[in-house]
Order: C-alpha cells, then sequence, then structure tokens
C-alpha cells in the first residue's frame, strides 16, 4: 500500500511542463476570416493571431467577414490561398460595392521588395479619369460609367496599355491609375476588376513541418523560421521527422 502512495504522489508531483503545450503551438491554430478557408502561415490575422505565427509582411485584416492584405495604397481581398503551390487570388477592396466599380479610389499597384510576384497571366488596365468631355466616338465604347451615387454618369475610360488607342486617349486624360487583373475573352471592365489576379509569394516552405505535425511561424527577433511544435519550437520540423528522405537543411529564409 506504501508502494501504491508513492507512486500516486510521484505522479502528481511531475514536472508541470510534462503537461504542457507550447504556447506558440497553440497560438497559431488555423484561423478562419468570414466563410472564408483557414488562415495559417505564412499568413495571420491581426489582432486575432500573434505575429509570430505568420511571415513579415503577410498580415491580414478581417473586415465584415473579409481578409483584407493592404500592399502600399491599396487594400485586397483575399479571395483564396493555393498553399500547395503558393499562389492566392485576389481583388481589389474597393469594388467590393457592385455599384461603386469607377470610384476613383484605386490607385497604382506597388509590389514592394520581393515577397508578393504577379503571375504570368496579368494585364494592365488602365483606369483614366479628368478627361476632357466630349471624348471622340472612337474613344465611346472605353467609357467607364458610373451606375449609382453622386459620381453617377461618365467617369472617364477603361482600356488595355496595348490598345491602338491608348496613346490617343491618354492625350484626352489627365490622369491614369493601373490596376492589375486577369482577362478572359470580351468582358465588362467591372466584371474583370472584381474577379483580380493572382500573386505568387516568396517565403519558407511550411509543409516539412506541417508534415511531422508542427504549425509554422518566424521568430522576428533571430529573423528565420521557426517550426511550432507541441513540445517546443524547432529549426524545421517537429522531431521525430516522418519525411526522411527530404532535405532537412530547410527552406531558406528571404530578408
Amino acid at each position: 500500500v506504501a508502494s501504491l502512495n508513492l507512486i500516486i504522489v510521484t505522479f502528481f508531483l511531475l514536472p508541470e511542463k510534462s503537461f504542457c503545450v507550447d504556447r506558440h503551438f497553440e497560438a497559431c491554430v488555423p484561423k478562419k476570416c468570414g466563410n472564408s478557408q483557414n488562415i495559417s502561415f505564412p499568413f495571420y490575422i491581426e489582432d486575432e493571431q500573434e505575429a509570430f505565427c505568420g511571415y513579415p509582411g503577410f498580415g491580414l485584416t478581417c473586415q465584415n467577414g473579409h481578409p483584407i492584405l493592404h500592399i502600399p495604397d491599396n487594400n485586397y481581398v483575399v479571395k483564396e490561398i493555393f498553399y500547395h503551390s503558393q499562389s492566392f487570388s485576389v481583388y481589389n477592396a474597393a469594388v467590393l460595392d457592385s455599384n461603386s466599380v469607377c470610384v476613383p479610389t484605386i490607385r497604382n499597384t506597388t509590389l514592394e521588395g520581393d515577397r508578393f510576384t504577379f503571375v504570368s497571366n496579368v494585364s494592365e488596365l488602365f483606369l483614366l479619369s479628368n478627361c476632357l468631355f466630349p471624348l471622340p466616338e472612337n474613344l465611346s465604347r472605353y467609357e467607364l460609367v458610373c451606375a449609382a451615387g453622386n459620381g453617377a454618369g461618365l467617369w472617364g475610360l477603361a482600356m488595355f496599355g496595348n490598345d491602338t488607342n491608348f496613346g490617343y486617349a491618354s492625350e484626352k486624360c489627365g490622369t491614369s491609375v493601373v490596376a492589375p487583373v486577369e482577362v478572359y475573352g470580351d468582358e465588362d471592365y467591372g466584371e474583370v476588376l472584381r474577379r483580380g489576379f493572382a500573386l505568387n509569394w516568396k517565403a519558407s516552405n511550411c509543409s516539412i513541418c506541417e508534415e511531422s505535425g508542427g504549425r509554422c511561424g518566424f521568430d522576428a527577433t533571430e529573423y528565420h523560421f521557426k517550426c511550432f511544435c507541441p513540445d517546443r519550437p524547432h529549426a524545421w520540423h517537429c522531431t521525430p521527422n516522418p519525411a526522411k528522405g527530404k532535405d532537412l537543411a530547410g527552406p531558406q529564409d528571404h530578408p
């Protein structure tokens, strides 16, 4: 009986660490914004997830059920994330309201650094405003018309840079904004803007960590990828590593 009591007492006196799951692992559980898919590394939802759960520059805000990525001068709704190919599709948040396609809040898109790159099939749609009206008849098919609100009526022109009339149209309009889009055939400019475009991202690959049961993150102090595991953070994967035969040197981080 004395031996049994000793075993019971010893069990309850085991270090608390044995029962605790690492806080980084717990913090980085995937989250949703509205009805969107699970959001995880390299993305993270600001104010809902810790910054160490994502890669620098990949923070999203959740606004009215839409995950929003800020790219200088523009906010973009993240439509879908393709983790396997490290790409995602977005459209400008200025066109969330179908009646506000021609709002002048759309700005030129600038991709700073090497975090994001356009996919190969992205085209440049020019939105020309402050035009000299009335416009010549040969430009009428490019007219951008606001459907509602105080700005209802003719707003400007929408056309692609390789159009034969682009140079002439630019002379008639004082302001131009370039919107990245994907085009499939003869489509309405509003539909093209709402569909948006796709971007590739450059960040550490998460697959080895996830396959080992971990959750990916980033150490901003060391500026290095981390694999958060139930026991503690590891360099690239939890132990034991099931991905035998793979290059365990780990993916390279981008500055």
